[in-house]
C-alpha cells in the first residue's frame, strides 16, 4: 500500500504547477504563453506521469534496536563459548590422579600344592606323620582354626616345606565320600589362625 501527499511529489513538477497556477490568477503577468511552448510543457507533464509517492518505511524504535543488539551479543557469546569448549582439552575422567603401581594390589596366587595326587593318595595307606602337630591339642586347635570340628578324623599327614617355611599336609574328609580334601597348613597354626597355605581335592583310589 502506498501513502503520500502533494508534498511528497516530484519537486520540479510541483514548482511548474505552482508557477502555472500563479500565472493563471495574475492579471498583470506576462502575455499568454505561445502554443508551442504550452504544448511542450503539457508533454513534459504527461511524460512525468502521476506523482510518485514514497513507500512509508517503519522506523525502528529504541527498544527494538536494544533488543537486536542484545540478541547479537547473546549469539556471539554462544559461538565463543561453544568454540572454546570444543578446542579445550577434555577434562580428566577422574578428579584425582589414577592409582599408581605402588597402590595396585595384585592378588597373590596360592602356591602350588607340595604333593601330587598319587603322593596324596599314597598317604592313605601310611601311618600319619604329624610332625610339629603331633600334640593332639595343637592338632585339634589347628583344625578349629581351619573351620573344621575338633572331632574331624585325619586320614593322613606328612611334614613338608612350603614357601620356605615348615608346614604339614593333612588329609581330611571332603564333601563326598569319593573325594579327599588335602590342606597344607603352617606348622605354627592354632585355633585363632588356621595358617592355611594351600589346599586341593583328590579322588579316592
Amino acid at each position: 500500500m502506498q501513502t503520500g501527499t502533494d508534498d511528497d511529489s516530484d519537486p520540479a513538477v510541483e514548482r511548474v504547477r505552482r508557477g502555472l497556477a500563479e500565472l493563471a490568477h495574475d492579471e498583470d503577468s506576462a502575455p499568454d504563453v505561445p502554443a508551442d511552448v504550452a504544448a511542450r510543457i503539457g508533454a513534459a507533464l504527461r511524460a512525468a506521469g502521476a506523482p510518485r509517492h514514497a513507500v512509508a518505511r517503519p522506523r525502528l524504535r529504541r527498544i527494538h534496536v536494544l533488543g537486536l543488539v542484545a540478541g547479537l551479543a547473546a549469539v556471539t557469546a554462544g559461538v565463543i563459548i561453544g568454540t572454546s569448549t570444543l578446542v579445550r582439552d577434555p577434562a580428566p575422567r577422574f578428579s584425582q590422579p589414577g592409582p599408581t603401581a605402588e597402590r595396585i594390589t595384585v592378588p597373590r596366587r596360592p602356591p602350588a600344592f607340595p604333593l601330587t595326587g598319587p603322593q596324596l593318595t599314597g598317604l592313605l595307606s601310611a601311618l600319619p606323620d604329624y610332625g610339629p602337630l603331633s600334640d593332639p591339642r595343637r592338632r585339634t586347635a589347628c583344625l578349629e582354626g581351619l573351620g573344621h570340628p575338633a572331632t574331624t578324623p585325619v586320614l593322613g599327614a606328612l611334614p613338608v616345606e612350603l614357601t620356605g617355611r615348615p608346614a604339614v599336609v593333612l588329609l581330611l574328609p571332603a564333601g563326598t565320600d569319593a573325594d579327599i580334601l588335602a590342606v597344607a597348613v603352617d606348622a605354627a597354626c592354632h585355633a585363632a589362625h588356621g595358617g592355611l597355605l594351600a589346599e586341593t581335592v583328590v579322588a579316592r583310589p
